[in-house]
This record gives structure tokens, sequence and C-alpha cells, in this order.
């Protein structure tokens, strides 16, 4: 195809894109919408939504003593020298795809004798939750800097990643992820 051709589609899309953009642009005036309102209620209009599903909010689950619960366990099993490498990443974010520090975190010296409780869990919406715990070793506290997290992912509550990545400073030879 030769550059006269490849000129004219470029302007055949060009034309196109403008098209679509001017069609786009609404200037006249909208009719109000066809709703009853009282005499005391004032009616406006409101602009149309572009989304296909629901905004979500910021709300508790639908259960949250059985999320807490969820939560709860999920760190406990995290933090468990019975529990197993494969056992940890399933209740981690996306642990799968940085099992390899988890397995690396299991095995450390030092992060294998991390036991942690958790103090806290307050959800800020039915996807996400702030954890509050304290990190131990040995009996003696040692941790954290800063609350920790859980997210609902494939309808199970996990130690966020970001809270694991955070933890690998806690080792000798932990190395952080590329997801980290």
């Amino acid at each position: 195809m030769g550059p006269q051709w490849r000129s004219l589609r470029a302007a055949v899309a060009a034309a196109a894109l403008l098209a679509v953009a001017v069609s786009c642009t609404d200037d006249e005036p909208q009719p109000p919408p066809t709703t009853s309102a009282s005499p005391t209620t004032p009616s406006r209009t409101l602009p149309p939504t572009t989304s296909q599903s629901p905004t979500p909010t910021a709300s508790a689950p639908e259960d949250p003593a059985e999320a807490e619960e969820e939560v709860r366990d999920a760190w406990a099993r995290f933090f468990s020298p019975e529990t197993s490498i494969e056992d940890k990443a399933d209740v981690a974010e996306s642990g799968a795809e940085y099992q390899l520090m988890i397995e690396a975190f299991a095995k450390d010296p030092r992060t294998r004798l991390l036991r942690v409780r958790v103090d806290s869990v307050t959800f800020t919406s039915d996807l996400h939750a702030r954890v509050g715990y304290t990190l131990f070793s040995v009996d003696r506290k040692v941790g954290p800097d800063g609350p920790g997290a859980s997210v609902r992912q494939d309808d199970t509550w996990k130690v966020s990643a970001q809270t694991v990545c955070s933890l690998t400073k806690y080792g000798k030879d932990v190395p952080r992820a590329p997801i980290c």
C-alpha cells in the first residue's frame, strides 16, 4: 500500500474521530425529567450516569462479625508455623504471584519466629479492612510501624499484599517480590 493510501486512511480516521467528538458534545438544553415532584420539593436535573454498575460505597460486609472472624483466621494462618507455604500463599492477597517471597519469609530464621496478635479489625468497605496488629518474636514485641490491611479476594478475606511486603524487613534474607 502506497503513501497516498496511508494518508487517505489517516485523514478518514481523523474525520471519523472529529465527527464522534462533535456528536458527543450536547449544547442543546435537555427537557426536564418526568417526575412528579410535590410543590414543596424543588426538582432538579441530575447529569446522566456513565457507569454500568453502581459505585461501591464505604460500608461493612453483610455479616461484619463473620467477616472479622475470617480476617483474624487468615492472619493467624499466615503467621502459624504449622501452615504450609501453599496455605500461606492462599491466605495472602495474590499470594501465588509472590509465593517465593512467602517461602523465604516462612523459612527465614527471623521471620519464621514471628507471631501475630490481631488487636482490631475496622472495615473501610465490604472489600477492605484496616487491621491493627502486634508482632511478637520469642514473646517480645517487635512491631509494627503501622496498621496492616486485609482484602476480600475471590470471596475470601486475605492478608493484603502490601502488608505481606512490609513484613520482609523483619527477616534476615527475605527479598521483596516485584509486586511490592
